[in-house]
């Protein structure tokens, strides 16, 4: 009887323990369990950040589908009248001058171009003043030409530079590659299996381990990259540093620039499909291996006003419970020693030690919303084909608006917010009633 009060004490401890680890990090498996902690979880978050109160949130249009013409300048000027009664507060610009030459290979992005295609919109909106301007990912050149990626810091910093002046909040950094040369800034070119398994003795043993399926970074239009001199932890850290440069470059322009990256670092931690919903693949993470080191290269580059946000591009969510674990996902336990310390840095990307303490008062969470519903094979809670009614996005938005730390990007298709005067893609009454109601459910 003597072990009784070591063991009772034990228990105790182990019993604290648990509870303390659920507080912590706020993920429930059952939405029952939502409501009741609702209220701890935002003083929590408050209480972490030193908030006195929670941020005013905004929401952001990106409207897709019909082109680049709704989202210029010359638009947007035209009809900056119209779109000042929209139920948003800002919206996404491209340009011609900016958005696909910043990363394009052997391209200079010179002030005076970008500053005559934009500068129509210097102060022209007083109502929808959270405005962005688009950069879109290219592969400029292999991650150890020192020359070329110099330009490239150049590129981003005049585009910063004109976003200050022109008034807006910053840039949106679309990391999601949309031609075959952009696809080799996503993700290491590992060996395939059936290689591996034919030559065992060409590889060295990481190599073995981060071989993958050929689709994954062999098919035609998808093509990941690797320079053969150097190993995967030396591409990712190398990646890291040249973002971290850009960044630099950027606040020099404007100290107080807001970033807002679409995929972000989640998408390139081993953990996330085990915390989080992965929808984009069944190799998840794999394929996205490179954004993780460019994310970290942009905190770590962030001056003091400057702000990044990881907008985890993922239109799967419809739960309270999938809002709320993502976010506390990516604000904090993606940062946690535990979720970190025993990943093989040989083949996997991780965060480094040195980003983990300060990660969530660095790095904001965001999300991003859509308006069409999409196919999930592989799980069919995230199948959202049937629960994408009008009622069903704007009951997303407004959950989104309720978890993000400020910005919720509503990304949608064949719907013309932006060109009055166009007949295609007319909103319908339902469409617009849904939308400006999650607009006013903001918590401001």
């Amino acid at each position: 009887m003597k072990n009784v009060p070591f063991i009772l004490f034990t228990l105790l401890v182990l019993t604290i323990w648990v509870l303390l680890s659920i507080d912590y990090f706020h993920i429930y498996e059952n939405e029952d369990k939502f409501e009741n902690s609702q209220n701890l979880i935002l003083e929590n978050i408050k209480s972490r950040e030193g908030k006195k109160e929670i941020e005013k949130k905004y929401l952001i249009l990106h409207q897709g589908g019909m082109g680049w013409r709704p989202l210029l300048a010359e638009n947007m000027i035209k009809n900056h009248n119209y779109i000042e009664k929209l139920p948003f507060d800002g919206f996404t610009v491209v340009g011609n001058s900016y958005t696909d030459r910043v990363m394009q290979k052997d391209t200079t992005v010179t002030y005076k171009e970008v500053w005559q295609e934009v500068k129509g919109l210097k102060d022209l909106y007083k109502i929808k003043t959270q405005n962005f301007m688009i950069i879109n990912i290219h592969f400029p050149a292999d991650f150890w030409n020192n020359k070329a990626w110099e330009r490239v810091a150049k590129n981003f910093a005049v585009v910063a530079r004109v976003a200050k002046e022109i008034g807006f909040k910053g840039i949106v950094f679309d990391d999601e590659p949309y031609t075959k040369d952009a696809y080799k800034m996503t993700n290491f070119q590992f060996p395939t299996k059936d290689e591996v398994k034919k030559y065992p003795n060409r590889y060295k043993e990481w190599e073995k381990k981060g071989a993958e399926p050929k689709w994954v970074d062999y098919t035609t239009n998808r093509e990941a990259y690797r320079n053969k001199k150097y190993n995967f932890k030396e591409h990712t850290d190398k990646i890291t540093q040249r973002f971290k440069k850009i960044m630099k470059e950027m606040v020099k322009e404007y100290p107080k620039i807001t970033t807002l990256v679409y995929f972000g670092a989640s998408f390139a931690h081993p953990k996330t499909d085990q915390k989080d919903i992965l929808t984009s693949s069944t190799a998840g993470v794999r394929t996205h291996e490179y954004k993780g080191a460019m994310f970290v290269g942009f905190k770590e580059g962030l001056g003091e006003d400057a702000t990044l946000y990881d907008m985890a591009e993922r239109y799967a969510y419809r739960k309270n419970i999938h809002f709320q674990n993502s976010y506390l996902w990516r604000k904090y336990a993606i940062a946690d020693n535990k979720n970190n310390n025993r990943v093989d840095s040989s083949y996997q990307w991780f965060i480094p030690k040195r980003d983990r303490e300060d990660w969530s008062k660095r790095v904001q969470i965001g999300f991003m919303t859509f308006n069409q519903g999409l196919k999930n094979p592989y799980n069919s809670e995230y199948d959202t084909r049937d629960k994408s009614t009008p009622k069903d996005i704007s009951s997303s938005i407004q959950k989104a608006l309720k978890y993000s730390d400020r910005y919720v990007v509503y990304f949608c298709l064949k719907q013309n917010w932006l060109m009055p005067n166009i007949p295609k893609f007319h909103i319908n009454k339902e469409w617009k009633e849904a939308i400006n109601k999650a607009y006013k459910s903001k918590l401001n």
